[in-house]
C-alpha cells in the first residue's frame, strides 16, 4: 500500500538511480554518504532484509561506527512536499542496531524563510528491528 502512494520510495531503483526515482539528494557539505545497499550481500553489521513488502532487498545504508563525532550525512528531499492544512505526514522505517557508536537519526523541515527546523530525532539503539 505504501509504495504505491506518489512521493513514496522503495530503493528498488534500476541502475541504483534512487536520487532521481525517491526524489532525493545527498548533501553536498556533508561529511558522508548514504548507499544503497542489498539485504542480501550487506558483509556489514546491518539487517537481514529491508521493510519494502513484497520482494524487496534494498534500501539506504550509512555506517555511522567508523566516523568521527560531529560528522554527518545528510540527504536533502528534491521535490517540495504539498502545502498542507495544519497536517503533514512523513512515514519512513529506519534500523539503528548493533554498533558500538549509533549516531543520531534527525528530520528537519526547512520553513519559508530558510531556517530548518527540527521535527523529529531518535538515537535509539535498542532493538534489531525496523
Amino acid at each position: 500500500y505504501y509504495t504505491s502512494i506518489p512521493g513514496s520510495c522503495n530503493f528498488e531503483t534500476q541502475d541504483q538511480d534512487w536520487t532521481s526515482a525517491c526524489g532525493l539528494t545527498q548533501d553536498p557539505t556533508d561529511d558522508f554518504d548514504w548507499n544503497i545497499i542489498s539485504s542480501a550481500a550487506t558483509g556489514q553489521e546491518a539487517p537481514d532484509s529491508d521493510h519494502t513488502p513484497g520482494k524487496g532487498q534494498h534500501f539506504l545504508y550509512v555506517n555511522s561506527s567508523s566516523q568521527k563525532e560531529g560528522n554527518r550525512a545528510r540527504l536533502i528531499t528534491t521535490n517540495l512536499f504539498p502545502a498542507s492544512l495544519g497536517l503533514c505526514r512523513l512515514r519512513f522505517w529506519f534500523w539503528m542496531f548493533a554498533s558500538r557508536q549509533t549516531g543520531v537519526l534527525k528530520v528537519y523541515m526547512a520553513e519559508e524563510h530558510g531556517m530548518d527546523i527540527l521535527m523529529w530525532s531518535s538515537s535509539r539503539n535498542e532493538e534489531n528491528k525496523w
